[in-house]
């Protein structure tokens, strides 16, 4: 007896079915992570060295591991860091160490380039500083790149795994990641969230597999693996621990509770086995497993200074998940950032909440509106997970809180890419129309890049 039409059949055939790829489709990736490389290493030549968010501290990081073989020590005032031989300190040393191992790699294979004099003028008060950065840093910022392009690799994956007949679709999602000004941004600078982006992506692509075709034991293996290096990664990989062991409840290859226990039991004894002992050692050292360095809480401030910053969080956490508004704000139209950000952001909204509520009427199949459930879940999740610092740890993290939602951005990324295609009507112009909307968002990142070069003095641009 066949199986009924829409039927998932978790087969050999089944899990290779969507290896045709249209060659264009091929040409298209390649132009977008060609143009990726090209925006990604344009910013990171206008942002000036040293000049990343908290980029000192987690030079000081890399430094520790790269020429000293050891974590650098815990300090609680950014005036406090320092590199010395065997005695680094930063406040970024709370931060699981995987990304500043691989930097530091990177660091040693580049530490006999020169050291680069930096010299610029203080808008402010008019004066010319300089000083000299070591060579290895444009190097290693150069892996921030390399990791972006990794990211899209995954975000392509997940997407030909969700929606093996829609092409456009895995484009879209691609473009729509990698043309995001801030993706950009931080792609081009020193710092752990290109690698805990990478892992998010990573864990989708996952999630659709195991969603689509049940949970076999490569699969199993699989995503151990990647949780594992994200809780070495980034805190905020707690969050996709969380959302992982949903995608193995609700998983279709499951033949009983018990089996679908056995499987989640599998995956968690992974990840703990290689990014427990982080957790543990901060324990151990610190006294709590999720130490930060501050503790300027939002709810000891007065209660009218807390309303107040309560009430702006939201603007300042909506443009700083699409743009460095820090850098750029005195060279950028804020309100026309913002007003694209924005209708991009609700006309997506409506889309995926569209695409959700017609799944039944329209045939969806399971794993894809499961899928996008997750992600918006997880959008969700590192939102809450900010606002529990924001409260409770520092306020000053309030402004910057669009930087966290960073990590979903590939999750996001792919929901609207289908979600808006089946608006523009799933025919000849929903193709079109994606494309046009990943060209006004690439036109946008070329704006940030010459504000951020307008900043900082550093392109002829």
């Amino acid at each position: 007896m066949s199986a009924p039409a829409g039927a998932e059949v978790n087969s050999v055939t089944e899990r290779t079915d969507n290896r045709q790829c249209p060659c264009r489709a091929w040409v298209g990736l390649a132009l977008i992570l060609l143009l990726y490389c090209g925006l990604a290493v344009a910013q990171s030549f206008a942002t000036r060295l040293q000049w990343g968010p908290d980029e000192p501290g987690h030079i000081i990081y890399v430094q520790s591991l790269a020429l000293d073989a050891r974590l650098p020590d815990l300090t609680h005032s950014e005036a406090d860091n320092a590199y010395l031989p065997r005695a680094a300190r930063t406040h970024e040393a709370h931060q699981p160490p995987l990304y500043y191992a691989l930097a530091a790699l990177t660091w040693r294979a580049f530490a006999n380039r020169p050291a680069q004099r930096v010299t610029f003028v203080d808008p402010g008060r008019g004066a010319t500083h300089t000083f000299e950065v070591p060579g290895a840093v444009r190097p290693v910022r150069f892996l921030s790149v390399l990791l972006g392009a990794i990211t899209l690799l995954f975000v392509w994956a997940a997407a030909r795994t969700l929606f093996p007949e829609r092409p456009s679709v895995w484009l879209g999602a691609v473009a729509l990641t990698a043309f995001t000004p801030m993706f950009t941004y931080i792609h081009g600078v020193i710092n752990n969230d290109p690698l805990i982006i990478l892992f998010f992506a990573a864990a989708a692509w996952q999630w659709a597999r195991i969603l689509r075709f049940g949970a076999a034991r490569r699969d199993l293996l699989l995503l151990g693996l990647i949780l594992g290096g994200a809780i070495n990664a980034k805190e905020t990989a707690l969050g996709l621990v969380a959302l992982s062991v949903v995608v193995m409840m609700i998983e279709p290859g499951a033949k009983s509770w018990r089996q679908r226990l056995a499987r989640v039991a599998t995956v968690l004894a992974i990840a703990a086995a290689l990014g427990g002992w982080w957790y543990a050692r901060k324990w151990a050292v610190y006294g709590t497993p999720l130490v930060y360095p501050y503790h300027q809480p939002l709810l000891e401030l007065p209660l009218p200074e807390r309303a107040a910053r309560l009430a702006a969080l939201p603007g300042f956490v909506f443009l700083f998940t699409f743009v460095p508004v820090d850098v750029v704000s005195r060279h950028l139209n804020l309100a026309l950032v913002a007003g694209f950000f924005g209708l991009v952001v609700v006309v997506s909204i409506i889309a995926v909440t569209r695409f959700l509520l017609r799944r039944r009427r329209d045939s969806t199949p399971a794993y894809q509106s499961q899928l996008l459930a997750l992600c918006v879940a997880a959008a969700l999740l590192v939102l809450v997970g900010w606002l529990r610092l924001v409260l409770t740890v520092d306020w000053r993290m309030g402004p910057i809180g669009g930087r966290f939602l960073l990590a979903v951005l590939p999750l996001m990324a792919l929901a609207a890419a289908r979600a808006l295609h089946r608006l523009f009507g799933d025919g000849k112009l929903a193709a079109p129309l994606l494309a046009l909307t990943s060209l006004l968002l690439l036109a946008m990142n070329l704006y940030a890049i010459w504000a951020t070069a307008a900043e900082y003095g550093t392109l002829a641009l």
